[in-house]
């Protein structure tokens, strides 16, 4: 068995109300002796369940989510008037 600790960033944007967030996530992705592959995510030392699954937007608890890219909200945001 073989554990990788590794972190992913992911950005987020609510396709109902258009709030936009992003998020780190420490990953510990552990492929078994046959050769199956699990991922536990972590937040500030929590298990979470994956971001990726079942998002849901912490504005207005949507679950119609766009995930993208790390940094997209950020720039997005850059160009608000």
């Amino acid at each position: 068995m073989h554990t990788e600790h590794v972190q992913r960033e992911y950005s987020f944007a609510c396709l109902d109300c258009g709030y936009g967030w992003e998020g780190t996530y420490d990953l510990d992705i552990t492929v078994d002796e046959h050769a199956r592959i699990t991922a536990d995510y972590r937040v500030d030392g929590r298990h979470i369940p994956s971001p990726l699954t079942s998002p849901q937007c912490p504005a207005c608890e949507s679950r119609k989510i766009r995930i993208m890219r790390p940094g997209r909200v950020a720039s997005a945001r850059l160009h608000e008037p």
